[in-house]
């Protein structure tokens, strides 16, 4: 038997935002975007928090099973 769950926390706090610079230094580190598109990702987010616009959703899912 298989169960999965799909969870999601949404966050409006601009208190994430560090999280979202967390997450944009691996993606420059590994070439998948460069620093300029990252910075201006960031900064983009941080006019979005200061406008009261900032949204975070980060989907969990969890699975079980047993044999």
């Amino acid at each position: 038997d298989v169960t999965v769950e799909a969870h999601t926390s949404v966050f409006t706090d601009p208190a994430m935002l560090p999280l979202l610079t967390r997450l944009a230094e691996p993606a420059c580190t590994s070439g998948a975007v460069s620093r300029d598109q990252a910075d201006e990702w960031l900064a983009e987010q941080r006019r979005r928090a200061e406008a009261d616009r900032f949204l975070l959703a980060i989907p969990f899912l969890v699975a079980a099973a047993s044999a």
